[in-house]
């Protein structure tokens, strides 16, 4: 009972949810066996409960970590639960770009198969493909998603153009040369013409990007990067810990003047032909010898 009344004195300020409710249960049993335990090796009750609860340490600090991880864990799967639903003008688009796709596609291969003198209709092929990757890079970034606002409209439309010119380009170029008769450099120059400016202009709205992400998806990258960050740290404060530098110089020196005394032993004494084989067999050791020196068992 005093074990229940404390750790209730500990969570007052919390909100009584049933994660903190089994969180309390599991942390009055823990104690009640500490105490227990303590009291086997001759110690009062007071000087039990006092010495158990003083080995919990902060444990609302622990308390509130996990706390935040469980709230901001819920509200990303809150967020990707949610669909946004798509606007009408967003649905509209993608049904003329996906109606512009498959007339290109169509025309394309009608054209094809009649053998028929009408180059043109190639070029209304490759206009039409074009034109539908302008609309379905246009309306899906300017539709919001469950993890992004949506773009400016001026800005999409500048990718949508930059998009248009660069797949217009490809099959432009190869009409050009296949079917209309022009010379390789020159279908080459068209394309160059056309792909050059499209992906300057890509590489520079690209790079001047600003962040689109929901607070909640920046929070969760940024949480990562951190992570990512001090993995790294500890890896590299394992790499130029001196005392571990030494032992893996050491090890991977005698390991590496025995494979080749062992190679002059075989190369010279025996009738083995291919006793290089033995360096073959000293690389897989000096990984395992990496991973084991400098790894980490967490």
């Amino acid at each position: 009972m005093k074990e229940e009344v404390y750790v209730d004195r500990l969570f007052a300020d919390y909100e009584d949810t049933p994660g903190i409710r089994d969180f309390k249960e599991e942390i009055a049993g823990n104690l009640k066996e500490r105490i227990k335990e303590l009291r086997s090796k001759g110690l009062g009750e007071d000087e039990a409960f006092e010495k158990a609860t003083a080995e919990l340490g902060d444990i609302t600090a622990i308390a509130d970590e996990a706390g935040k991880r469980k709230r901001n864990q819920a509200i990303g799967q809150m967020y990707m639960s949610a669909k946004v639903p798509v606007t009408k003008r967003t649905a509209a688009g993608l049904t003329a770009a996906s109606g512009l796709l498959l007339a290109a596609l169509g025309l394309a291969i009608v054209t094809f198969f009649s053998e028929t003198d009408n180059v043109w209709l190639y070029y209304v092929a490759a206009a039409f493909f074009a034109t539908a990757c302008c609309l379905y890079t246009y309306f899906g970034l300017t539709q919001e998603t469950s993890a992004h606002y949506p773009m400016k409209n001026g800005r999409a439309a500048a990718y949508g153009i930059a998009c248009a010119m660069a797949f217009l380009a490809m099959p432009l170029g190869a009409v050009m040369y296949f079917f209309d008769g022009w010379e390789l450099y020159m279908a080459l120059g068209l394309e160059t013409v056309l792909l050059l400016p499209a992906v300057c202009a890509l590489i520079f709205m690209l790079a001047t990007e600003s962040d689109r992400k929901k607070p909640w998806l920046k929070e969760k990258t940024d949480r990562e990067f951190q992570c990512s960050m001090e993995f790294e740290y500890s890896f590299n404060e394992d790499m130029v810990d001196p005392i571990k530098a030494a032992r893996f110089g050491v090890a991977s020196g005698g390991m590496w003047l025995f494979a080749i005394a062992l190679f002059v032993t075989l190369f010279f004494a025996t009738d083995l032909p291919h006793p290089w084989l033995v360096f073959l067999f000293a690389l897989p050791a000096q990984v395992v010898m990496v991973a084991t020196i400098f790894g980490r068992s967490k």
